[in-house]
């Protein structure tokens, strides 16, 4: 079983939890038996006996009302969700420097650092003349 998988799996049993849903309460929900999501059938997904494939996914989200981006992301991710590729990127390039040159960089940005070891301290900006 994949990482990813077992999060999506901890993902919508949370959720399950949350909304105070049961395997019966998704499975009835789906369908019941005549569309082939019985008790049983929700319980192995859930619990890995039997291998969640995309179509599974996509149907228990939409039981749980949960968003199928929301079972992938990794928790404590969300402020992600907004970003461009671009700035992903940069994020993830800024991440890899040497504290150091991070340091620097921030300091170009004008960024604040809460780094105590290495803040540099920002040049105070000079005030247009009144003339």
């Amino acid at each position: 079983m994949s990482e990813l998988e077992e999060r999506v799996r901890l993902r919508i049993r949370e959720e399950m939890t949350r909304r105070n849903l049961s395997q019966r309460d998704v499975s009835g929900i789906l369908g019941g038996s005549a569309k082939g999501w019985s008790q049983s059938r929700v319980g192995k997904l859930m619990t890995g006996r039997v291998e969640m494939g995309v179509a599974d996914m996509e149907s228990l989200c939409f039981a749980i009302s949960l968003p199928i981006v929301e079972a992938v992301r990794d928790h404590g991710m969300e402020f992600f969700a907004e970003m461009t590729p671009t700035e992903l990127r940069t994020l993830e390039r800024i991440r890899q420097l040497t504290e150091p040159d991070r340091d620097a960089y921030l300091h170009l940005l004008a960024v604040k650092n809460t780094s105590k070891r290495h803040a540099m301290p920002l040049p105070a900006r000079k005030r247009p003349s009144r003339g």
